[in-house]
């Protein structure tokens, strides 16, 4: 979705604006189409100051009156044409300039969106959209209609935030600044750092403001929130500002893009000077208590963005509080290829065994054992002896093995060493993988450390507390990503799969081509689909042979053969580029379709079967 942020519009200013207010608001609409494309949810969000109110006494009166109408006429207008081809959401704040005169500012907003309210309007209230996990809070931050400095009534604004849950996401909007551009501003919100900590305690990502009569955005609080400014809509003869307002994409939880459009008057056939505020790129580090706020931080980027490189993932907390994370967010989470279900707790056993479990091509566990001794007891081992050890490391491969792989014949895990060492009461573990997919196969590797830091409680090495770091060179996702677990259709033996095809076993070769289709493979394998094949071909000629008729079509022979085909050509891209792209993702679509197109017509012969 998009917001579109604007604020200090002074309707009725003694100062004029060039262009006039309606051609600018214009302009503006020609602009977002530009930008923005055609569909999407568009917020307004109108961060106060709607009318000019300077000299004019507190309450109403009929010059009062005729401002906050023409604002209205100027608003609706513009709104009328966004919604031509967006799904258009407006709200607001209010201003210095409107807090002395809130009845009429409500009665504006009744008539620009029908759902607000003078009580709302005086404190905060939250808005909701729908397909936004991210909640957007209008805040007023002229408390008891204070209009010479920023005031929040922030037992309203906690109680809020309570109410809407410490890790939903939230964007606060308000008009004014935290903190001021000048030294002589007396305006900006009082007790800041009372802000700052709530928006550090509540997953507060950005707050949105008017008042400053520039543009400037700022990160703030431990978590760097966005603090978002843009300058006033109209400009009315101030030196240096320019007419403006803000357009943001918001993605996953994410400022994809923070736009700050200024309006040149003398800027002949392109008026508009348009830059990309949020300059510092979206960041590779992921921080918290729990893992699973870490992986959501991360999947909400990738979503964003992807490939990630140089990703690194903290989480520093109790040790009982780790595995209780852990445990509720696996409780229901399955790893589902095909009809089979995998823990993620039981693939991270099998991903740290002694020796490479059957229904793996590889493991981890394998590369770091030593003889007779395990690599988990290595580390126990030392850890009693010298806990502060800097070589208290499993290491899976060195520059040998690279060499080896580089042909793709050997296999190189993605996982190169962990390594672990004692603080006091506690343990620092750090996993550093050269490639990590992370929809699926972080959820292994975090198991693992869980297991590894199972086998050292159990070995009576004592700590309280754990700070574990999962540090990556890149990082994508995968849709479908099968985690390197064989293929049923692939493990098996030639002389069987003949046989289901031969005895007409629909139901089973149904299944095991539904469980190659259902996980997405970097490791290409085609043996079993390549026996399916030459073993219905042969099927088909001994039937010709004793003059009966072919039990497998030839449509479906040839959806066989185009699948290896399309199998080779992904392999030989998998050979050369190790990040996902267009060119191989194309090829898994047509896999998948004519895996779709193959089970579909093995289920139609399984019906003429039993009928």
């Amino acid at each position: 979705m998009y917001i579109i942020q604007m604020a200090d519009l002074h309707i009725g200013s003694s100062d004029s604006t060039i262009p006039a207010e309606k051609e600018i608001l214009l302009k503006s609409v020609e602009l977002i189409k530009k930008l923005i494309p055609s569909g999407e949810i568009v917020l307004i969000c109108l961060c106060g100051d709607i009318i000019d109110s300077k000299g004019m006494n507190p309450g109403s009166d009929d010059q009062i009156k005729d401002r906050y109408e023409k604002a209205e006429n100027l608003i609706n207008k513009f709104k009328a044409e966004i919604k031509k081809e967006y799904n258009v959401i407006i709200k607001c704040c209010p201003g210095n300039h409107d807090a002395t005169h809130i009845d009429d500012l409500a009665k504006f907003i009744s008539n620009v969106d029908d759902e607000d309210s003078k009580d709302r309007l005086e404190k905060c209230y939250t808005v909701e959209i729908q397909k936004l996990e991210t909640k957007i809070i209008f805040v007023n931050s002229c408390k008891e209609n204070q209009h010479e400095k920023g005031c929040i009534d922030y037992d309203a604004l906690e109680q809020e935030l309570i109410d809407l849950g410490q890790d939903t996401k939230k964007i606060i909007v308000l008009h004014h600044t935290v903190m001021s551009m000048f030294e002589e501003d007396s305006s900006p919100i009082r007790n800041a750092a009372k802000l700052i900590n709530l928006i550090d305690k509540y997953n507060v990502i950005g707050v949105l403001h008017g008042h400053i009569h520039g543009r400037e955005i700022l990160s703030l609080g431990q978590k760097q929130c966005k603090i978002i400014g843009t300058g006033a809509l109209f400009s009315r003869n101030y030196k240096n500002v320019n007419s403006q307002f803000n357009i943001i994409e918001l993605k996953s939880n994410i400022f994809k893009k923070i736009l700050n459009c200024r309006y040149l008057a003398d800027g002949g056939n392109e008026p508009w000077d348009v830059k990309d505020l949020k300059d510092s790129g979206i960041s590779s580090i992921f921080s918290g208590n729990t893992f699973s706020n870490v992986y959501h931080q991360l999947m909400d980027t990738l979503n964003v963005m992807t490939p990630i490189y140089n990703m690194r993932m903290e989480i520093k907390s109790k040790y009982k509080e780790f595995v209780q994370d852990l445990e509720e967010f696996f409780n229901e989470d399955k790893l589902k290829i095909g009809d089979n279900e995998w823990s993620y707790f039981d693939l991270a056993k099998m991903w740290q065994a002694d020796e490479v479990p059957e229904q793996l091509y590889f493991n981890h566990g394998s590369y770091y054992k030593m003889k007779e001794m395990s690599g988990i007891e290595y580390v126990i081992d030392i850890l009693k002896k010298k806990p502060t050890s800097n070589r208290i490391e499993l290491s899976t491969y060195n520059m040998e093995n690279i060499e080896e792989s580089l042909d793709d014949k050997n296999y190189l895990p993605s996982l190169t060493s962990i390594q672990f060492g004692k603080d006091g009461e506690k343990l620092i573990v750090h996993m550093y993988l050269r490639a990590l997919e992370a929809k699926q196969f972080l959820k292994i590797n975090i198991c693992e450390i869980d297991y590894l830091l199972k086998k050292i409680k159990d070995s009576a090495i004592t700590f309280k507390d754990v700070e574990v770091v999962i540090s990556a060179f890149r990082v994508q996702k995968i849709d479908k990503f099968h985690c390197f677990l064989k293929a049923e259709i692939d493990a098996m033996d030639d002389t069987r799969l003949t046989t289901i095809v031969n005895y007409r076993k629909f139901s089973e070769l149904y299944k095991l081509i539904k469980e190659k289709k259902d996980g997405q493979e970097t490791v290409i394998k085609t043996k079993g689909l390549d026996q399916v094949y030459k073993a219905m071909k042969s099927s088909n000629a001994e039937m010709l042979a004793s003059g009966k008729k072919e039990i497998y079509s030839k449509n479906l022979i040839t959806l066989l053969k185009k699948v290896l085909e399309e199998y080779e050509k992904l392999d030989r891209i998998h050979k050369n580029e190790s990040i996902q792209n267009d060119s191989g993702k194309n090829y898994e679509k047509n896999i998948d379709s004519l895996l779709g197109e193959i089970l579909q017509s093995i289920k139609e012969l399984e019906k003429v079967e039993t009928s």
